[in-house]
């Protein structure tokens, strides 16, 4: 398997070169936008999602892990670009026809994939209530407003437990080693 390379391996003269970046990766966040839209969304949506994808990167540059898988990185910058344009836009779908195409045409991504199980299977162990937020906020792309309004619960609650949610898997994360 192709070894995956890491934001250090990018890194010249103490600064990130991005122009290799975009080289490098370009066949892979354009798989990810076309396999994750489909034709829902115009030509000039898709080319703004992927320059957001590498402005993103660029502008969290001093932030980010050096040893971070830049794969990983990069699909979740552009999932959630796409997924913030669906819901501008006010498309619905279904995000995991979304994240099993992207993971099928890309398989040689084997971090995505086991670190989505791994999500997954946090996201089992949380109480009910948390786990029907997690599907109407990520699967259904509902609006926090909307969600307050089919759970009969305040918006600042809903948002209150979305932080709390990506606070603990991301420590339940960390501390498994990923």
């Amino acid at each position: 398997m192709k070894k995956l390379k890491q934001l250090e391996d990018y890194y010249k003269n103490n600064e990130i070169d991005l122009d290799e970046i975009i080289e490098d990766f370009t066949p892979y966040i354009t798989t990810i936008i076309n396999n994750g839209t489909d034709n829902a969304l115009s030509f000039e949506d898709k080319e703004e999602i992927f320059s957001d994808t590498f402005f993103i990167l660029w502008k969290n540059r001093n932030r980010l892990n050096i040893n971070v898988s830049l794969n990983s990185y990069l699909a979740g910058i552009t999932r959630n670009l796409i997924k913030e344009k669906y819901r501008k836009l006010k498309i619905v779908y279904d995000i995991s026809d979304f994240e099993n195409d992207t993971l099928n045409s890309v398989n040689m991504y084997e971090n995505d994939r086991e670190l989505i199980i791994d999500v997954e299977q946090k996201i089992k162990g949380l109480k009910a209530i948390d786990i029907e937020i997690v599907n109407l906020f990520y699967y259904s792309s509902k609006s926090i407003k909307d969600i307050a309004k089919i759970l009969n619960i305040s918006e600042l609650n809903i948002k209150t437990r979305l932080h709390r949610i990506r606070k603990k898997i991301k420590k339940e994360l960390n501390n498994g080693g990923i």
